[in-house]
């Protein structure tokens, strides 16, 4: 049987766990820390990222603050030992309803997104490598053409390294997989309530595929992010 080719894919969530914890992650992948062994705030990411996701699947009538709140509930995890006490339990879960609400019905979110929490792959031709990506929501630009797109991210974090790695990894995605930059890349605070902006152009796509090149000739232990080309391999086109 004929061997399917070997390629770099490198993978958003992988980047970010390694960015976050370049230790935590060398640990589990040498197999002496579980990949369950999560922190506190990946588990405020995954029930406010599914909670988004939850709010999307209702009718527009059923979009509420109550509805947002009850999601919250149903994916917040019960493990508040991993939190710095009860009352940071309690009072992030408070936050992220907060903020969910502000930014799903306050306006700084679309009703209608194209994309909505889906994992996406593209090959980029010019750094020999595959990109994949989950993007939170893509969203018609109302105030550009028609053709032009908002790429926005529920996050909790938001330091310097994270913000780089989603504004460049987006740049590079979008204009291999869509041929186009998006007219906007927001990242949502999920734990501040703000948000932050990054416009790309020409100029920082270069930027971009320079960050990404230096990401792909630093990645520890290349091995874990080989796959094979072909393999449930869903490019967008």
């Amino acid at each position: 049987m004929e061997q399917m080719p070997t390629i770099i894919r490198i993978e958003d969530y992988k980047l970010e766990e390694l960015l976050r914890c370049p230790i935590r992650f060398a640990a589990i992948h040498a197999g002496r820390k579980r990949e369950s062994d999560v922190n506190w705030r990946q588990m405020v990411q995954f029930a406010a990222s599914h909670s988004v996701n939850d709010f999307y699947m209702l009718p527009l009538e059923a979009r509420t603050e109550a509805a947002i709140e009850a999601a919250v509930e149903r994916w917040w995890t019960n493990r508040h030992y991993k939190f710095h006490s009860d009352e940071h339990f309690l009072q992030m879960k408070q936050t992220v309803k907060e903020n969910l609400t502000l930014f799903l019905l306050g306006g700084a979110c679309t009703n209608m997104p194209i994309i909505s929490f889906e994992q996406l792959r593209t090959y980029v031709d010019e750094l020999d490598m595959e990109l994949s990506q989950i993007f939170h929501t893509v969203a018609a630009d109302s105030e550009g053409g028609a053709d032009d797109f908002i790429v926005q991210k529920f996050a909790v974090d938001v330091n310097k390294e994270a913000l780089g790695l989603l504004f460049h990894m987006t740049s590079v995605f979008c204009m291999s997989a869509f041929e186009k930059l998006p007219s906007r890349i927001e990242v949502l605070s999920l734990l501040e309530g703000k948000r932050i902006t990054f416009v790309p152009n020409e100029a920082s796509l270069e930027r971009s595929l320079d960050y990404m090149y230096l990401i792909k000739s630093l990645l520890p232990e290349a091995n874990l992010f080989k796959a094979n080309y072909g393999l449930d391999f869903k490019p967008v086109m």
